[in-house]
């Protein structure tokens, strides 16, 4: 995350580790998700994942009106 932050915004590894301090820890963000794709695998992988909770939540979307 660090490398991460570093190299997208052009951060010192110093503000970096302050970002990443002032932000809910992992285990906090993971479990008040109502959904949570592990994009961990192949890259092949994520593309059915995110399509069908997509669909899930167009289903929901219908529903609701």
């Amino acid at each position: 995350q660090i490398e991460r932050l570093c190299a997208r915004d052009n951060n010192t590894p110093e503000l970096a580790k302050k970002i990443l301090a002032a932000q809910a820890s992992r285990e906090t963000r993971l479990a008040r998700a109502d959904d949570v794709i592990d994009n961990s695998g192949p890259a092949a992988e994520l593309e059915p994942k995110v399509a069908a909770l997509h669909a899930q939540y167009l289903k929901l979307a219908q529903s609701g009106s």
